[in-house]
């Protein structure tokens, strides 16, 4: 008997103790037990009687009550006592009895009601001492009853203090029934069981029902295990206290730990077996399999799959037959042995099977155990020796392969068709010797005789090459030859049994790829390049001839990458290593570094292309080495060049401003000068004689409208050349320029500039201001804008310059914008002062210019 049932036997035990009758119902109003004191009251001999008829009615005793509207399916508000109501039954002889009726909901272990309890009370009779007397005697049997019991049952109100506790308290705690009661719980079983049991006592008194194990020493010292079960007496939130049932299922246990080592021990037996091996049920579930049979299934473990029958495993037509032959064995009682197809890790297999019933002590057929041994081979090999002469056959033919055979004793042979073929020779034709030697190439003859007397010599087997002539066109062809020797020296009958293969086109595409190879060395030699191939499964890293000249290393030395990076220029070491570590990651692997080279410092250009895994993981690579050396002398000469024709044209820059600064100060100081004299000179001239000439005093006139145009010319000149705000800082000698340009050009230009003035130094503000002045020449010209931005500002350690329009915009990417000398310009100037420019434009967007020069910058010597 299960713990659950046991379990459940004493509950309907202690129901049927109540001197109440009691009657529970399930949530269909059914009933489901009826107590002794209900079948006494109502008259009945069972629970079915109670379906025939109806017991239940209203005080009137006319009025059938419906069992729906009994106290116990009524909701009861929280903090509301139950109310019993008053009922007429009518027995099954007729007779009535008046009961009051009261009931409450049972919750599962889960706080689910799932069934209602109902208690029918007779109503006591006043001063009635028979019936007090039967009262008093069926309390102290029911006692009595408890005390008998094995296991430990008690009572223990929501304070916790003990109301009832059968004598099984006494063996298990040493508390004797009598003074158990009134004990708090944790007096009881002590505090290290009752720290334990906490969490299941707060949650039964919340209305949860609790069920657990626990190992309890008991007062005599014994090591027990028991089960057991906290039931609330009460609904949620109106818990009066608890009922206690612990079951001791030491036995149980121990027979439970027999029954596991039982089933290790015929576990162990089935694994075992050196063939697959199974028990099913009567159903044709699998209740036992040896790993074999697992493995052989798929399945990793039994107990993990539920219920698992062959229609699980097989197709369906082969789980029918299955299941056929288990029905005819349980049926007969007789072993069955037949051959079955079955299935080995997804091989189709052929097996010799044997099937009997299991038949236990009681003679009743409890299902099937099976053993399969694995007859494939047997059972094939007959077939593959039938068809072992047409697939040679087929195989020879496909792979152009010749096969014969030589009787030493008679120097005959015996060909295939093939060989015929091969040797362009008739199919049919008796082969001798001497036909077979003359097709041979007579330089190639000596070598293929000697091989053929160390075959004989040696009786091991033999491989070589050679030319023949072939007989039908005299055809030049390779034969590629393998040969034994069968038979007995002894006896005489030795042959020798060979394959041959022509080879001639491989030969053909080998002599092209040596010769592609030789190209290509002599291409990588021309190049200064060479190849490496990188096979991580392979594990090897191969060179081409060149790659080892470039490292200075003699052909064929063992190549690692460790030995690689030893050849790197140590400063360039972790450069190169980072940049491999990235390439392993994904990112592309084109770098340039030095490496020492027999004492010589040369500079390569290293590219790889890498292949990956699906899972990421790297796989392979191939890549170049270039010897760049002689590229970095001439890039560095060229950049020499260029540093050189910068500071040259810095200089010449330098040198038309200084000359720029000197005409504009001749023209304004010298030239001003004399021409405002010049301008006096006439004022008096006018004054002194033309007071009473109109024509001459006209004249003057004239002469000085022409005199203050020239003066205005001349100081336009001069503030061309350089203007005179640039001596008060490069905000005022750009806001001067704005305006002219607004003036000029009609196009709105703004300027943007800090709200706290900065130093510069004039040679910068200079360079700014041909930039900006250069930028504003090229909208005018070129971009067709309505509108321009500059901004100037001092952002950290640079002087920074932006120029916006609205104009037309260009492609910066053209090849025409190569000979754009107003976008060179303003580039050279930036970098004259170690600064750099950026330009970006797209045709119908605009362009923008924006200038960042150090503020104090490194100038370059002159």
């Amino acid at each position: 008997m299960s713990n659950f049932a046991h379990e459940t036997d004493l509950l309907y035990g202690i129901i049927d103790s109540i001197k109440e009758a009691v009657i529970v119902f399930d949530t269909t109003y059914t009933i489901v037990c009826v107590n002794r004191a209900a079948e006494l009251m109502l008259g009945i001999g069972s629970t079915a009687d109670w379906e025939n008829r109806h017991y239940l009615f209203t005080a009137d005793g006319n009025t059938p009550f419906p069992v729906a509207l009994l106290p116990c399916f009524q909701p009861v508000d929280p903090g509301m006592t139950e109310e019993a109501i008053e009922l007429i039954v009518k027995r099954a002889d007729g007779s009535a009895v008046r009961v009051n009726v009261s009931g409450r909901g049972l919750a599962d272990r889960h706080g689910t009601i799932s069934a209602w309890l109902t208690i029918l009370s007779d109503i006591p009779v006043p001063n009635n001492p028979e019936k007090h007397a039967e009262i008093l005697d069926y309390q102290h049997n029911l006692g009595s009853v408890l005390n008998h019991m094995p296991a430990m049952i008690g009572y223990w109100d929501k304070n916790l203090i003990n109301k009832f506790g059968n004598k099984a308290y006494e063996e298990w705690f040493g508390f004797t029934s009598e003074n158990l009661l009134g004990k708090h719980i944790r007096e009881v079983i002590g505090d290290h069981l009752y720290t334990l049991n906490k969490p299941f006592i707060d949650a039964v008194l919340k209305g949860e029902p609790q069920y657990f194990e626990r190992t309890i020493v008991n007062f005599a010292g014994a090591t027990r295990h028991t089960q057991a079960a906290y039931l609330p007496d009460g609904a949620a939130g109106q818990v009066k206290g608890f009922f206690v049932l612990v079951t001791d299922i030491t036995a149980l246990k121990s027979a439970q730990k027999r029954v596991s080592e039982s089933e290790a021990r015929l576990r162990a037996m089935y694994d075992s077996l050196p063939f697959l091996a199974w028990m099913k049920d009567r159903n044709g579930k699998y209740i036992q399999a040896n790993k074999h049979w697992l493995n052989a299934v798929g399945i990793d473990h039994l107990h993990d799959s539920k219920d698992v029958t062959d229609f699980d495993i097989w197709p369906e037509g082969l789980a029918e037959h299955y299941r056929a032959v288990d029905q005819e064995v349980m049926l007969t009682r007789q072993q069955i042995s037949l051959t079955e197809r079955a299935f080995d890790a997804g091989r189709e297999t052929w097996t010799e099977t044997i099937k009997a019933p299991i038949v236990d002590d009681k003679d009743d057929v409890l299902g099937t155990i099976g053993l399969a041994r694995d007859i494939t081979e047997s059972r094939s090999a007959e077939e593959r020796l039938r068809n072992y002469n047409e697939r040679l056959s087929l195989a020879t033919k496909a792979a152009a392969i010749g096969i014969c055979e030589w009787d030493l004793a008679l120097g005959v042979g015996d060909w295939d068709e093939r060989m015929y073929e091969m040797f362009g020779i008739p199919v049919g034709t008796p082969i001798d010797y001497q036909i077979w030697s003359a097709l041979v190439v007579v330089e190639d003859l000596p070598r293929t005789e000697a091989t053929l007397r160390k075959l004989i010599r040696d009786q091991q087997e033999k491989h070589w090459e050679f030319r023949i002539r072939r007989q039908s066109d005299g055809a030049l062809r390779f034969i590629q030859a393998s040969a034994i020797i069968a038979g007995d020296p002894k006896s005489g009958g030795q042959k020798i049994v060979g394959v041959n293969r022509d080879v001639s086109n491989f030969k053909l595409i080998e002599n092209a790829l040596r010769e592609s190879e030789a190209h290509l060395a002599h291409a990588q030699a021309q190049a200064h390049l060479g190849s490496w191939s990188l096979n991580l499964r392979e594990h090897s890293l191969k060179w081409s001839d060149e790659n080892y000249r470039i490292f200075g290393m003699p052909l064929g030395t063992p190549i690692s990458y460790e030995r690689f990076l030893k050849c790197v220029h140590p400063a360039d070491r972790h450069y190169v290593r980072h940049a491999w570590e990235a390439a392993m990651r994904g990112a592309p692997y084109d770098i340039q570094h030095r490496i020492v080279a027999n004492g010589k410092i040369k500079w390569l250009r290293e590219r790889a292309d890498l292949v990956f895994a699906g899972d990421g993981s790297f796989v392979r690579g191939i890549g170049t080495s270039q010897d760049i050396t002689e590229l970095k002398i001439i890039e560095k000469d060229l950049e020499s060049s260029r540093l050189q024709l910068r500071q040259l044209a810095a200089r010449r820059e330098k040198a038309r401003e200084e000359e720029r600064k000197h005409m504009a100060r001749e023209v304004h100081d010298e030239l001003g000068q004399m021409l405002t004299a010049l301008r006096m000179e006439m004022s008096l001239l006018r004054m002194k004689f033309a007071i009473n000439n109109r024509e001459l005093a006209e004249q003057i006139r004239n002469i000085m409208e022409l005199l203050d145009q020239t003066i205005q010319v001349t100081r336009d000149v001069a503030t061309s050349l350089r203007p005179s705000a640039i001596e008060m800082g490069i905000v005022p000698a750009l806001e001067w320029l704005v305006r002219k340009f607004a003036e000029q050009s009609g196009i709105q230009c703004d300027l943007l500039y800090p709200e706290d003035d900065f130093d510069m130094d004039e040679e910068c503000a200079i360079v700014i201001f041909r930039i900006a002045q250069e930028s504003l020449t090229n909208v005018l010209r070129h971009a067709a804008a309505s509108k321009v931005k500059i901004a100037v500002n001092l952002d950290k350690d640079h002087y920074c310059l932006k120029i916006d329009d609205n104009g037309r915009g260009f492609d910066t990417h053209a090849p025409t914008k190569t000979k754009s000398f107003g976008l060179i310009g303003i580039r050279e100037r930036s970098l004259m002062l170690g600064g750099e420019t950026s330009i970006s434009s797209a045709p119908g967007q605009g362009t923008s210019i924006q200038v960042r020069i150090p503020a104090n910058p490194k100038r370059p010597e002159l």
